[in-house]
This record gives C-alpha cells, sequence and structure tokens, in this order.
C-alpha cells in the first residue's frame, strides 16, 4: 500500500472534523438503519443504529457493540477485530447509500482496508458503543452515481478517541458488474472452497464447524480457504466469489494459528485484496509471523488462487492473551 496504518492514522487525526461535542456545525436528524443499506439480511447482524450528517463530507455512525454473537464476540465475552473491521464496512455501505447516492443493487469492490485500534477496547465487557467520525476523503463520480470512494474515520467509546480506519473501494452497475464477472450472481451452491474438513473450530477461537474459514493444508503455516455457503453470516446473499469480509475473517483465524500463544489481538491492520477470490477454485492461504521490540507479534497473510495473489492482511502491533 502507499501508505502505512500508521501514516494512515496520523492524517485520520490530522481531518477537519466537525466539533461534534461542542457546538459544531448543526446536524441534520439522525437517521435509523435498515439492513438493506448495509448490506445484511438479518437485522441482528446490523451494528450501526444511527446516522448523522453534518455535512456533505463528514457525517457521524452510531454502532452498537452485541454482548454476543459467533463471530463477533469470543466465549470469554471479550470483542474480536471482526467487530471493528464489520463495523466500518457496515458504516461505509450506510454513508454510501444514505448519503453519496449510491443506489441500492450497486456492488462495492473494496480495494484497501486498514485500521488502529486500542486493543483494551475489545478486552472489556461491551458498555460502550462505538461511535464513527466519517470524513469523505475522495469521492469521484460518473456522472450522478458515485464510482469511487475513499473514506477515513476517527472511532470513539465512551467519548474516547480509541482508533482510526481507513477504507477505498469502487463502485459499479449491476450492468457493469455483469460485463466484467461476464455472469450476473445466481448461487452460491456447490462452493469449491467448501469442500475440505475445517481445522479445530476451538483453535480459532469459534464453537461452530461452519464459522471456520480454513482447512488443513498439510504444511506449517499454510491452509486452505473453505467458505460454507450456507452460512448466513458468510453469505447473507446471493454471490459469485467470496466475500471480502469472509478473507478477512480467514487473515484472522490464519493469525489466530499462527501466535504459538494461541490468542491473537491485532492493534492494526493494512489490507489489499487485488482480486476476485472465485467459489470454485482453491485458495492458498500462508501466515508468517514476526516478533517486534516490544515482545508484540505481527502477522502477515496471504491468499493465492490459481498462481496470483488476491489478498494480502498485514497485522501490527498484535498482542497475545
Amino acid at each position: 500500500m502507499a501508505s502505512t496504518i500508521r501514516d494512515v492514522h496520523k492524517e485520520a487525526h490530522s481531518a477537519t472534523f466537525p466539533d461534534i461535542t461542542a457546538g459544531g456545525p448543526p446536524s441534520a436528524p439522525a437517521l435509523p438503519v435498515e439492513k438493506t443499506l448495509v448490506h445484511r439480511a438479518r437485522l441482528r447482524d446490523v451494528l450501526p443504529t444511527q446516522l448523522t450528517r453534518h455535512d456533505d463530507t463528514h457525517f457521524t455512525v452510531s454502532a452498537r457493540r452485541p454482548r454476543t454473537h459467533r463471530l463477533f464476540v469470543t466465549a470469554e465475552g471479550r470483542s474480536t477485530a471482526s467487530l471493528v473491521l464489520e463495523t466500518i464496512r457496515q458504516s461505509t455501505l450506510l454513508v454510501s447509500h444514505a448519503e453519496l447516492g449510491v443506489p441500492l443493487g450497486h456492488h462495492f469492490v473494496m480495494h484497501d482496508l486498514c485500521h488502529r485500534l486500542d486493543t483494551r477496547l475489545l478486552t472489556r465487557a461491551a458498555a460502550d458503543d462505538l461511535t464513527l467520525d466519517v470524513h469523505v476523503a475522495d469521492l469521484r463520480r460518473r456522472g450522478a452515481v458515485p464510482s469511487s470512494v475513499h473514506l477515513e474515520m476517527l472511532l470513539r467509546s465512551g467519548g474516547r478517541l480509541v482508533g482510526s480506519g481507513s477504507i477505498r473501494f469502487q463502485i459499479t452497475s449491476p450492468a457493469a458488474y455483469t460485463r466484467i464477472r461476464g455472469h450476473l450472481p445466481t448461487s452460491t451452491a456447490g462452493a469449491g472452497v467448501a469442500a475440505a474438513a475445517p481445522v479445530d473450530p476451538a483453535g480459532v477461537h469459534h464453537t461452530q464447524a461452519c464459522d471456520v474459514a480454513l482447512s488443513p493444508a498439510g504444511e506449517p503455516g499454510g491452509w486452505l480457504l473453505r467458505a460454507d455457503p450456507a452460512n448466513e453470516l458468510f453469505f447473507d446473499r446471493v454471490n459469485d466469489h467470496v466475500p471480502a469480509m469472509v478473507l478477512v475473517e480467514a487473515a484472522q483465524q490464519a493469525a489466530h494459528l499462527s501466535v504459538p500463544e494461541g490468542r491473537f489481538t491485532p492493534s492494526s491492520s493494512e489490507m489489499r485484496f487485488s482480486r476476485y477470490v472465485e467459489l470454485g477454485s482453491p485458495c492458498r492461504v500462508a501466515a508468517h509471523t514476526s516478533e517486534n521490540a516490544d515482545g508484540t507479534a505481527s502477522v502477515s497473510v496471504t491468499g493465492h488462487q490459481d498462481g496470483q495473489l488476491a489478498f494480502v492482511v498485514r497485522f501490527g502491533g498484535s498482542a497475545a492473551h
């Protein structure tokens, strides 16, 4: 990526956000969140609860922290990094549809996703919800509809700054998507990535096999991607490829398996997605771990399909608990 997560964090802090807590510019009335606006089929998986507009490029998204959830909360009651990353993703969809003029049915193609977080937020009980101050850093349109968007965010909990995030994506119409892909999404049945048996769910801090995104590949530090198409958390709508957030979940599970202590809480991430991961072809996932000067671990996870790099996820400043 052109900038590091430290640069993103620094840029987010220097961005010009309205002073929301101390009489900043007047805001439009807050809007409730419908599940269609964040591309979720079930209301219980919707994380944003409210959207407030401050001006054309600044918004506030309030989001809940579930007390229980198969992917977002561990058996011990700790929030996972997936919760923060999914909150960033859903907030992106919400702002894009409700405020930036992206029609429902258009396709979002994620390129980069970064975050930085005070990990103490994840180890506390979910007493405080999250607030995201969203800044539209770059917006390009094709006609009246956005074609690419770059958002930067500051994350707060209980009024305290706890992190930052950045996301960059392209937007395509259904017709353009069909031209790119050569077909319309019709079914996820028979997905080849779900054929192999999963790794032990307990090893990646899950209780159900359908939530495991990796299967053994017979080599240290390497696995095969798997994604059960019957799992509505992974596939909550018809899709013709593996969703990016399934790749993020697979990367986090690979990191869990790579850290010797078996407990992995990243304080930052840098993610780049370079091509679609197809459903009917094996995708090999590999993780490489290094130790930082302060004793924490960093993990780099890659995914290759048909000999081509599909994604890179770098978790930095990671703490093992």
